[in-house]
C-alpha cells in the first residue's frame, strides 16, 4: 500500500469520528431540542399507562411484568433529566457534552415509546373515581364545637384497635356534613389510601349501596346478584393497604359481608364509619365508640345565619326580628341555613311572616324551607317501633316551646289514657317510660335536659314536627303568651287532645261539645282570677287526663262530675279553696296537688279507692288530713308528701278528738304502698314499732328541721325515682336507738343525713351494729359529741363497715378526733372499709389532724374527689405511722383520684405526713414511655401500675419528716389521673411540688408525673417560696395543664422554672395576683437548652395584677409567640418592661417541644413595640417565611426587618393595661415589612384596648406598611392618665380602624389633637369613623381640637360626645361636618345633672361652650365623683 492509501485510510478512520463529534457541537441546539420534544412524549405516554394501570387495579386486573419494568426505566429516565437540568455547565466544551447526551438519551427514549406500543392502544381512559363531595353546609366544621369532634373521630380512627365509629345525631344537625369533612380531610392528609361512602337510608338497597362504593373505588361490578357483587368488592377493598368506608343515614344494623365490606379480625386496615339517627343501630353493628353531634351553641348558630342573610340584618328594625328567627331555627345547621338562604333580601314585612309562621309552627308555608329537615325527623318519627314511644313524642308536644317537660307528667298522662300495654302499677308504668325516652334521646327526637334526668326536652324543630303530626291524629296545641280564649269551636269539638299555655288565657267556653277528647291540659296565670263556667266539662265525658297548671278559682265546676272516666287529675301550682267534687270521680287513679294552696284534703277523698298515686309536694298552706282518709286509700302505691307542714297526730294519743289530724299508723295498712316520700317534723309522730306491710316499699323521709337535714333537697322535691333515704335532725340519740322502726330503716338506707343529733359518739356501731351495709351516702354535722365516725375497738368480730360507701361528708363536729378509730383490719382492698369510696369531704372539724393512716388510704382506689376546708389542726389528708411500714411496702396509689381541695389549713405541712422524700426511678414505666404519645400515658400507668410501685417503695425507715412540702417525690406519684388541684390559705406550706429524688435511670428514661393536671389554684399561700421545686433533667408531666391561678403568694419570686414551662403545651390561662415579691414568670432553673422553645403556644389569657417587682415573663432566651391568645390584662405591675424575654440573646433556631405538642410549621410573624417581644419580633435567618431578612442580630435599623407572622396574637380579642408605666410605644408597626402584593393583617381580631396609667406612653401607634391591614375589629379604645401622649393615631392608622364604635380619653395633659395630621410621606385622605357612635373627652387641659385637619368629616353613627373640662378646646373639626345623629353634646357623666349643648352643628357647640357663652357648672364634689365614676366604668 502507498503511502497516499495509508494516509487515506488512515484519515478515515479519524475523519469520521471527528465529523460525528464535530456534529454534536454543530448541532447542538436541534439536539437539545428534539431531546424536549421526546422527553415531553415519553411524560404523555407515561400518564396514559398510569390510567390505564389504575383502572385495571380498580377492577381488580394484574398489571403485567413488562408494564411494571417499562415503567420503572421511564422513572429512570426522567430523573435524570431533572438531575440534568440541575447541573451547572461543566468540562472544556459544555455544548458538546451536552449535545452528545442528549442525542443519546433521544435514542433511548424512541426505544421506550416503541416498547410501549403493545400496551398503550386506546385513545381514552375510564375517568377517575368520584369524590366524596364538599360539605353541604359551608363553614360549620370550622365551627370549635364541631372542630373538638372532628378531632376526637379522627384520634378514633388513628387508633389501631377501633375499627368502627359512628356519629349519631337528630336529622338536620350535620352528620353528613360531618362526616364529609372527615372523608376530604382523611384523603388530604393521606390517612387512608381510599375513603369512599355509600348513603344507606331507611330503604336500604344492597345493590344500590354495593354501586356506590364500586363507583368511588372505580371498581366495575360484572356480576348480576348480590353475593357475586359482594364477593368482587370484598376483594377490591381487602387488596387496598388503608381504607375507610362511610355508610351515611343508617337506620337499622347492617350485615356488612352481605355489602362485601371486609370488618374486623385481619382487616383491621378498613374502618367502618355509620352516621344514624339511631344510637341503638350502631350499637348493634357494634361501633366501638359513637360520637353525638349537638345543636350549634347559640353564638356559632347566629354566626352561620348571619352568613347566610348576609347584611341586611345590620338594619336596625330587622336584626331584633333576625334574632328571633335564628333562635326558632334552634341551633340546627340545615334549619338555618334553609331559613337564612329564604330570607335573603327579603322585606321585613316578609321577615315578619316568617318568624309568625315559624313560632306556629307551620313549616309549609314558609317558602324555600328545606323539607328534608322535616321529613328526616318525620321518617324518624315514624321509624320508632312502638306506639307507646310515638305517643311520648306526640305528648311532648303539649308544652311550651324549649321547656323542661317533667317526665312524671309522660307518666301520669300514659297511665290515664291507658297508653301502656301489660302494665298495671304506676312504678311499672315510670319505669317504661324513663326507658322510652332514653331510646328516644338516642334516636335524637329527645334531648337531655338541664334539670336532670326526671326532665328531658324536646328540639324546637322536632317539636314542629311533632305538633304537624299530632294535629293529624287529633292534637290541638296553643302555646301563646297572649292567647286570652280557645280556639275556635269546630277545632276544639274534634280534638282527642288540647293543650293551651297562656298566661292571658281568661276566658273559657260554657258547654263544649268534645266527644274525642281524652285529655285536656290548660296553663294560665294563676295571678289572674279564673271564672271556670258551670258547663265547662259537661261535653268531655270521655275525658281521661285533666292538668290544669298555674290556675286560680275558688272550685272546681260543677260539671266535673260528668268526668267518670277520668283516671289522672292534677292541680299543679293552682290556687283553689274547695276540691270536695273529686270524690266524685270513682276511677280516678292519680290524683296531684302539687304545689297547690289548698288547706285540707276533703273527707269525700274516701271514695277513691281506686286511687293509686296521692301527691301532695309543696302544698305549703295543708294542715289537715282528716283522720282514716289515708287508710281508706286502699290502693294506694305512691304518696309524696315533701314540703308538707302537716300537724300529724302523735302516736301517744290514743282517743282521736273532733278536728284531729291523720296519724302515720295509717301508712302501715297500706298493703300496695310502694314508694313513700314525706317529711315529718320529728321522729315522736313516726310508729316506734309498726313496720311496712311492704317489705321492700322505697322511702325517703325526712324528720326534724328540712333546711337543717339539706340545704339541697328542694331540688328533690320532684324526684320520682327514689333511693332509700332516711335524714333526721335535732334529736336525741336514745329516741332513735328505741325506734324499731327507725332501726329497720337505717338498714335499708343508702342515704343516710344526720343533723344535729345529741349524745352521739360513734355512728356506726351505735346505730347500725351491721355496719350500713346498703349505705351509699354519709353525712353527718352540726353535733358536738361526735368522736368517731366508726370506732372499731369495742369489737373486732363485725361485719365491716360502709362496704359500698360512696361518699363521706362529715362538717361542723367539733370533737371529731378520727374517721375510723382502731386497728384497720389486714384483708383484701375490695371487702374492706370506705373501699368503695369515691367522695370525700371534711369541713370544720377543728380537732382533726389526720384524714386516715396509710393503712387505709391503700385501699382508697375508688376516691375520686377529696375536699378538706377550714379545719385548724390539720397537718395531713394521711399519715404513717409506725406500723404503716407494711402498707407502704404494699403499695399506695389513688388511680381515680381527680380533684384535690384544700382550704384553710393554716397548719397544713404535706399530703402524708411522717415520710420523706426518697429517690426514685421508673425503669418499667419509662421503657414504654418512649413508645407512646402523651394521651396513652393514663391508660399506660393503669396498665403498669404494679410496675411503678415495685419501683416506689418500700420507703426508707426514718422518723417523721416535717417537710411543709404538699407533694414529694414519693406522694406525687399516689394520685397520677389528678385533674384539679385547689390550695388556699395553707399557710404552713413552703412548696407545692418538691421534686428531689425522682431522678432519671442509666438509660435516660423519662418520668412520667402529674400527666392528667390541668387546673392548678395555689392562692393566700404566705410562706410559699416554690410552687415546683427541685425539677430533675428529663422529667415529663404535667402536659395536660390548661389554666394556673396565684394569688397573695408574698414570698414566691418566680412561678415556673423552665424545666417545668416548656412542657406546658396546653396551658390556656394564666392569672397571677398579688404576689409581692415575683420578678419573672418563667425561671432558668440551670437547665442547658441547645435550642431555644416557644413556650405557652396554647395560652389564650393572660392576667398580671398588682405585681409591683415583675419586669418580664422570662430573663433569658425563651420565646413567647402568643399564637392563641385573646385577653390580656396587665394591672398595677410598675416595673414590667415586656411581655416576653428581659433579655434575648441572638436567636437560635426555635422550636416547640415536639414530644408534647405538634402543629403545621407556619411562616413566622412579628411586631414590635411593647408587645414588641410578645409578638415574637426579633431578626429572622434569610429566607425563612414570608420574606428576606437582612443580618440575625443586627442593631442597625435600617438593616434591620421584620417578619408578619400570620398566627402572633392572631386571637387576641381584649388588651388591658392599667398602671404598667414602662412602655414607651405599644405597637410599633414602622420597622414591618410586608413582601410585594401581599397585605399582613395584624392584630385584626383585637376588640378592646384600655390603657390607663401609662406614664411614659408617647405612642399608640407608630407608622407601618400601607401593606399591614392592622385593628380592624377594634371596637373600644380606651385612654386615661397617659401624659405623655400628644395624640391618639394619625390618619393612616385611623382609616384602619373601621368597626371603632367607642373613643373615650381623659386626663392626658399634653394630648393636643385626637386624630394628629399626616406625615410628609402619608398620602392625604379623608378618614370615615363610620361606626364610631360615641366620644368622650375629659379633663384634657391642652387638647384644642378632635383633628387640626379637613379629612374626617362623616359621623353617620355618632350619637353622643361628652367633653368635660376642656378649656382649651376651641372646635372640634375646622370644616363643616355630617353627624345627622347626633343630639347635643354633654358636660356631665351623671344622668340627671349633665346638660345638653346643642347650636346646630358640632363645630358651633364646642365653641359655643368653651367660649364662655354658656358656662359650666362644676362643682368640686362633683368633679371627684365623675373621675371615680369614669374610673370603676373601666
Amino acid at each position: 500500500m502507498d503511502v497516499v492509501s495509508v494516509i487515506v485510510t488512515i484519515g478515515g478512520y479519524f475523519v469520521d469520528p471527528i465529523k460525528k463529534h464535530c456534529g454534536y457541537l454543530i448541532h447542538y441546539n436541534s439536539n437539545i431540542k428534539d431531546l424536549k420534544i421526546k422527553i415531553q412524549k415519553l411524560r404523555d405516554k407515561r400518564d396514559g399507562v398510569h390510567l390505564e394501570i389504575s383502572a385495571a387495579k380498580r377492577n381488580g386486573q394484574v398489571i403485567a411484568p413488562e408494564v411494571e419494568t417499562w415503567i420503572e426505566k421511564v422513572r429512570n429516565i426522567l430523573d435524570e433529566d431533572v438531575e440534568a437540568n440541575k447541573m451547572s455547565l461543566d468540562g472544556w466544551c459544555p455544548h458538546y457534552s451536552l449535545s452528545r447526551k442528549a442525542k443519546k438519551k433521544t435514542l433511548e427514549i424512541d426505544g421506550l415509546l416503541s416498547d410501549a406500543a403493545p400496551f398503550v392502544t386506546k385513545v381514552s381512559y375510564p375517568p377517575p373515581p368520584l369524590g366524596i363531595g364538599s360539605s353541604s353546609i359551608e363553614g360549620i366544621v370550622d365551627f370549635e364545637s364541631r372542630t373538638k369532634i372532628r378531632k376526637e373521630i379522627f384520634e378514633a380512627l388513628r387508633a389501631d384497635k377501633i375499627n368502627m365509629i359512628a356519629i349519631c345525631g337528630m336529622g338536620g344537625i350535620g352528620k353528613t356534613t360531618m362526616a364529609k369533612e372527615v372523608a376530604k380531610r382523611a384523603k388530604d392528609d393521606k390517612l387512608f389510601d381510599e375513603v369512599v361512602m355509600a348513603v344507606v337510608s331507611q330503604n336500604r338497597d344492597l345493590s344500590k349501596i354495593q354501586g356506590q362504593i364500586a363507583d368511588m373505588l372505580g371498581l366495575e361490578l360484572k356480576r348480576e346478584s348480590e353475593g357475586g357483587r359482594a364477593e368482587q368488592l370484598y376483594s377490591r377493598l381487602k387488596d387496598i393497604k388503608s381504607v375507610l368506608v362511610i355508610l351515611d343515614d343508617v337506620w337499622d344494623a347492617l350485615d356488612l359481608d352481605l355489602i362485601g365490606i371486609p370488618y374486623g379480625g385481619q382487616h383491621n386496615r378498613c374502618k367502618i364509619l355509620l352516621t344514624s339517627q339511631s344510637e341503638e343501630a350502631c350499637t348493634q353493628m357494634k361501633a366501638q365508640k359513637i360520637f353525638p353531634i349537638k345543636v350549634l351553641p347559640d353564638e356559632e348558630a347566629w354566626n352561620l345565619f348571619k352568613g347566610m342573610v348576609g347584611n341586611c340584618i345590620y338594619t336596625p328594625s330587622l336584626h331584633p326580628i333576625a334574632k328571633e328567627v335564628a333562635k326558632e331555627c334552634g341551633g340546627l345547621p340545615v334549619a338555618i341555613v334553609t331559613v337564612g338562604r329564604a330570607l335573603e333580601s327579603k322585606s321585613e314585612f316578609e321577615w315578619s311572616a316568617a318568624l309568625q309562621q315559624l313560632k306556629n309552627a307551620i313549616p309549609k308555608n314558609i317558602s324555600g324551607l328545606d323539607s328534608k329537615v322535616y321529613s328526616s325527623i318525620e321518617l324518624s318519627y315514624s321509624y320508632l317501633k312502638s306506639d307507646e314511644a310515638k305517643s311520648c313524642v306526640l305528648l311532648c308536644c303539649l308544652f311550651a316551646e324549649d321547656s323542661n317537660i317533667p317526665i312524671e307528667f309522660l307518666v301520669r298522662y300514659g297511665v290515664g289514657q291507658r297508653l301502656f300495654a301489660k302494665i298495671d302499677t304506676v312504678a311499672d308504668a315510670r319505669n317504661r317510660v324513663h326507658t322510652i325516652v332514653k331510646n328516644l334521646k338516642r334516636s335524637f327526637l329527645l334531648l337531655d335536659s338541664e334539670e336532670g334526668e326526671e326532665h328531658v326536652k324536646m328540639h324546637d324543630v322536632v317539636r314542629d314536627v311533632a305538633i304537624s303530626i299530632a294535629e293529624n291524629k287529633g292534637f290541638l296545641v296553643r302555646c301563646n303568651e297572649t292567647m286570652e280564649e280557645w280556639p275556635e269551636k269546630d277545632s276544639c269539638e274534634r280534638s282527642t287532645a288540647i293543650s293551651l299555655v297562656s298566661k292571658e288565657l281568661k276566658r273559657h267556653p260554657d258547654g263544649l261539645e268534645c266527644p274525642k277528647l281524652e285529655l285536656l291540659q290548660l296553663s294560665c296565670d294563676k295571678d289572674t282570677l279564673q271564672m271556670l263556667p258551670p258547663n265547662l266539662f259537661t261535653g268531655m265525658n270521655g275525658l281521661k287526663v285533666l292538668s290544669l297548671i298555674n290556675m286560680s278559682f275558688p272550685s272546681l265546676p260543677q260539671s266535673i262530675n260528668v268526668l267518670q272516666n277520668l283516671r289522672t287529675l292534677q292541680f299543679v301550682s293552682c290556687e283553689i279553696t274547695n276540691v270536695s267534687a273529686i270524690g266524685e270521680l270513682r276511677k280516678l287513679e292519680i290524683l296531684s296537688f302539687i304545689g297547690s294552696k289548698i288547706k285540707e284534703l276533703p273527707g269525700e277523698m274516701r271514695n277513691l279507692s281506686y286511687l293509686k298515686l296521692l301527691e301532695l309536694t309543696e302544698c305549703s298552706d295543708l294542715e289537715r288530713i282528716p283522720p282514716d282518709l289515708l287508710s281508706s286509700l286502699s290502693h294506694l302505691e305512691e304518696l309524696y308528701m315533701f314540703g308538707v307542714d302537716v300537724k300529724w297526730k302523735p302516736m301517744e294519743e290514743e282517743e282521736e278528738k273532733r278536728g284531729a289530724n291523720a296519724s302515720l299508723t295509717e301508712l302501715m295498712s297500706l298493703s300496695y304502698l310502694v314508694a313513700l316520700k314525706i317529711q315529718i317534723p320529728n321522729i315522736m309522730v313516726l310508729p316506734k314499732d309498726l313496720p311496712f306491710k311492704n317489705e321492700t316499699i322505697k322511702f325517703q323521709i325526712f324528720a326534724g328541721n328540712n333546711v337543717k337535714i339539706d340545704e339541697d333537697n328542694f331540688e328533690e322535691y320532684y324526684h320520682y325515682l327514689i333511693k332509700n333515704s332516711l335524714g333526721l335532725a335535732s334529736c336525741d340519740v336514745s329516741d332513735i336507738t328505741e325506734s324499731r322502726m327507725l332501726l329497720q330503716l337505717f338498714k335499708k338506707s343508702e342515704i343516710l343525713k344526720l343533723k344535729e343529733i345529741k349524745n352521739l359518739k360513734n355512728i356506726v356501731y351505735e346505730l347500725d351494729k351491721e355496719g350500713f351495709q346498703c349505705l351509699k351516702v354519709l353525712e353527718v354535722g352540726g353535733s358536738d359529741d361526735v368522736e368517731y365516725v366508726m370506732d372499731a375497738t369495742s369489737d373486732q368480730n363485725r361485719r365491716a363497715a360502709f362496704p359500698i360507701l360512696e361518699s363521706l361528708k362529715v362538717f361542723r363536729l367539733n370533737n371529731l378526733k378520727e374517721i375510723y378509730h382502731g386497728q384497720f383490719p389486714k384483708r383484701s382492698f375490695n371487702s374492706a372499709c370506705f373501699g368503695n369510696l369515691k367522695s370525700l369531704c371534711l369541713e370544720k372539724c377543728q380537732h382533726l389532724k389526720n384524714v386516715f393512716s396509710l393503712s387505709i388510704a391503700r385501699g382508697l382506689v375508688q376516691l375520686q374527689k377529696l375536699e378538706i376546708d377550714d379545719c385548724y389542726n390539720m397537718e395531713g389528708c394521711f399519715h404513717k405511722e409506725g406500723e404503716d411500714d407494711k402498707a407502704l411496702n404494699d403499695n399506695i396509689m389513688f388511680p381515680q383520684l381527680t380533684s384535690i381541695e384544700l382550704d384553710s389549713l393554716p397548719r397544713l405541712i404535706g399530703f402524708c405526713t411522717g415520710v420523706g422524700p426518697v429517690e426514685l426511678v421508673q425503669p418499667s414505666l419509662n421503657r414504654e414511655v418512649g413508645r407512646i404519645s402523651t394521651d396513652e400515658v393514663t391508660n399506660l400507668e393503669k396498665h403498669k401500675m404494679t410496675d411503678i410501685q415495685q419501683h416506689t417503695g418500700p420507703f426508707p425507715e426514718s422518723t417523721p419528716i416535717i417537710s411543709h412540702k404538699l407533694f414529694l417525690s414519693n406522694t406525687i406519684l399516689w394520685p397520677p389521673n389528678l385533674k384539679y388541684l385547689e390550695l388556699w390559705k395553707a399557710d404552713s406550706l413552703e412548696v407545692v411540688f418538691d421534686l428531689k429524688g425522682l431522678n432519671v435511670n442509666n438509660n435516660h428514661q423519662r418520668i412520667i408525673v402529674l400527666a392528667q393536671l390541668k387546673t392548678l389554684e395555689v392562692k393566700d399561700l404566705s410562706k410559699l417560696t416554690y410552687v415546683w421545686k427541685n425539677v430533675p433533667l428529663g422529667i415529663q408531666g404535667f402536659q395536660k395543664l390548661t389554666s394556673i391561678e396565684v394569688s397573695k403568694c408574698h414570698h414566691l419570686r418566680y412561678l415556673f422554672p423552665t424545666s417545668i414551662a416548656k412542657l406546658l403545651v396546653e396551658l390556656q390561662s394564666i392569672e397571677i395576683e398579688e404576689c409581692d415579691a415575683i420578678e419573672n414568670i418563667v425561671q432558668r432553673d440551670g437547665e442547658e437548652e441547645a435550642t431555644d422553645i416557644i413556650l405557652f403556644p396554647r395560652v389564650s389569657s393572660l392576667k398580671l395584677q398588682e405585681l409591683p417587682n415583675i419586669m418580664s415573663l422570662c430573663i433569658k432566651t425563651y420565646s413567647f409567640e402568643w399564637s392563641s391568645i385573646k385577653e390580656i390584662y396587665l394591672y398595677r405591675c410598675p416595673k414590667l418592661k415586656t411581655i416576653g424575654s428581659e433579655i434575648q440573646s441572638p436567636r437560635k433556631s426555635k422550636k416547640i417541644n415536639r414530644e408534647l405538642y405538634s402543629r403545621p410549621n407556619e411562616h413566622e410573624l412579628g411586631s414590635p413595640g411593647f408587645l414588641w417581644r410578645c409578638l415574637e419580633c426579633v431578626p429572622r435567618h434569610k429566607n425563612y417565611g414570608l420574606m428576606a431578612v437582612s443580618d440575625q442580630g443586627t442593631t442597625n435599623k435600617s438593616q434591620r426587618s421584620y417578619f408578619v407572622k400570620k398566627e402572633c396574637l392572631k386571637n387576641l380579642e381584649s388588651i388591658e393595661l392599667i398602671n404598667v408605666p414602662s412602655p414607651k410605644v405599644l405597637f410599633q408597626l414602622e420597622e414591618l415589612n410586608v413582601e410585594e402584593n401581599h397585605m399582613a393583617p395584624v392584630l385584626d381580631q383585637l376588640r378592646k384596648l384600655i390603657l390607663y396609667g401609662l406614664d411614659n406612653l408617647m405612642h399608640i401607634w407608630k407608622k407601618g406598611s400601607e401593606r399591614i391591614l392592622s385593628f380592624g375589629n377594634l371596637r373600644l379604645l380606651y385612654v386615661w392618665r397617659c401624659n405623655n401622649l400628644t395624640y391618639l393615631f394619625s390618619p393612616s392608622m385611623a382609616k384602619l380602624l373601621v368597626m371603632l364604635e367607642e373613643i373615650k380619653v381623659g386626663y392626658c395633659e399634653k394630648i393636643e389633637e385626637i386624630l394628629t395630621r399626616a406625615g410628609e410621606e402619608e398620602e392625604k385622605k379623608d378618614v370615615l369613623f363610620y361606626k364610631v357612635n360615641s366620644i368622650a373627652l375629659h379633663k384634657l387641659p391642652n387638647l384644642k381640637c378632635f383633628c387640626s385637619e379637613t379629612n374626617a368629616l362623616e359621623w353617620p353613627s355618632l350619637k353622643e360626645i361628652r367633653v368635660i373640662e376642656c378649656p382649651s378646646l376651641s372646635t372640634f373639626i375646622p370644616s363643616n361636618l355630617n353627624t345627622p345623629k347626633l343630639e347635643g353634646v354633654y358636660n356631665s357623666y351623671w344622668e340627671g345633672e349633665e346638660t345638653c349643648h346643642w347650636k346646630g352643628d358640632l363645630n358651633a357647640t364646642i365653641e359655643n361652650i368653651f367660649k364662655g357663652k354658656e358656662k359650666q357648672v362644676n362643682h368640686e364634689t362633683q368633679q371627684e365623683e365623675q373621675i371615680e365614676t369614669i374610673e370603676n366604668d373601666m
